[in-house]
């Protein structure tokens, strides 16, 4: 990264801080914060403990339902890709239900799972699953048939196949989609955390915003925004050092 685009995005960082700040006191109204009363409120709940414990409730039960996609996703995204029946029984229903609110059935897992962890991590693992079977199935559409053929010459096949050519093969396209797919965790988690929860970040917007206090609400966000950001950084690192041959990729 060039000095100059460090600069930028920092500059952009405080524009939008300044906006913000300036909005706030131009605004005087207490359900307005301004940034500094929000990131001083977001020091204060760090530092009590609140904000981390209700963080890791989060992620465990985000990072199960992720785990739970992925496993799906890239077993079936692979499987429909490599096999013309599995594809033509599966990748019509994929294109059914993907554009479909997945949102809209949790009333339905809440029924079945019940309000506990379960439901949450179905949730997750059903929004998550389809952004990346649809990136593992196209990786596997984009393997160059001359690499299959010259693996089918040298009687590289079953788990040999899957571990020397396909998986190396696929690792930008599974990155691709773990970066698309943990945004979406995050989402999802707040919002089921919204309805019968006692912990969670989700459960802490929906509190402090029923005691009126937004300032503490909205660190709750900014605290979901950083941890998206972190873990959508840790997946670019993780990409340029595990895909060494596509270095040239910016992401």
């Amino acid at each position: 990264m060039s000095k100059r685009s460090t600069i930028a995005k920092l500059l952009g960082v405080l524009i939008f801080l300044g906006i913000w700040q300036g909005f706030a006191v131009l605004s005087s109204t207490r359900m307005f914060p301004s940034a500094i009363t929000v990131f001083t409120q977001l020091g204060y709940l760090l530092a009590s403990g609140v904000l981390l414990d209700n963080a890791l409730s989060t992620l465990s039960k985000g990072f199960a339902g992720l785990a739970l996609a992925l496993v799906a996703g890239s077993l079936l995204g692979i499987v429909c890709a490599r096999n013309r029946y599995f594809n033509a029984a599966l990748n019509p229903l994929v294109s059914v239900l993907y554009p479909v609110p997945k949102l809209a059935l949790y009333p339905v897992i809440i029924l079945i799972f019940g309000l506990g962890a379960w439901s949450k991590i179905v949730q997750v693992g059903l929004e998550c699953f389809f952004p990346l079977f649809v990136q593992m199935y196209a990786g596997t559409r984009a393997i160059p048939k001359s690499l299959l053929w010259l693996a089918s010459n040298n009687q590289v096949r079953g788990w040999q196949l899957l571990r020397d050519v396909l998986l190396p093969s696929l690792l930008p396209s599974l990155l691709t989609g773990l970066r698309i797919a943990t945004p979406i965790m995050l989402i999802v988690m707040s919002v089921t955390e919204f309805i019968g929860e006692s912990s969670g970040l989700g459960y802490l917007i929906v509190r402090y915003s029923s005691y009126f206090d937004p300032a503490s609400a909205l660190a709750v966000v900014v605290t979901l925004g950083l941890l998206g950001l972190g873990a959508d950084r840790l997946i670019v690192w993780s990409r340029a050092k595990v895909v060494f041959w596509e270095k040239q990729v910016q992401l």
